[in-house]
């Protein structure tokens, strides 16, 4: 996927992009996801996946509360942003907000009741009950 991602370098299109950063944050890649997130907000930092880039690299600082916060403001531009509601939920887990976790979860698989992600942090977040 990250050969992929480098194939497509438009450095104008934010399609995707977030799940770019979600690969560069598993990679524990900072200086690539801090340059996606500048890259991101000079093309629009109005946008949905602009937030959740920016929301992974603050996770990956470890500024969890910086992070729910870009994660709400993608939420505000689009309240079904699977992703954003999941990623949200993941950082309320981190930050032991296990009601907010699971709520965020439950909105995420409400949205796209497919997405594995959010049923797996549903789940995961039970087990901590």
């Amino acid at each position: 996927a990250l050969e992929w991602f480098h194939q497509i370098q438009d450095p104008f299109m934010l399609e995707n992009k977030d799940v770019y950063s979600n690969i560069l944050y598993v990679r524990e890649d900072r200086v690539a996801l801090s340059q996606l997130a500048h890259q991101a907000v000079c093309v629009d930092k109005y946008r949905p996946e602009t937030c959740c880039i920016i929301g992974n690299y603050y996770s990956l600082k470890q500024k969890r509360q910086k992070a729910v916060m870009y994660f709400q403001r993608a939420l505000k531009l689009d309240r079904n942003y699977t992703s954003a509601w999941t990623l949200m939920g993941h950082e309320y887990v981190e930050l032991k907000q296990t009601e907010s976790a699971m709520e965020a979860y439950r909105r995420a698989v409400n949205v796209s009741p497919k997405d594995y992600r959010a049923w797996y942090g549903l789940g995961q977040t039970y087990e901590f009950l």
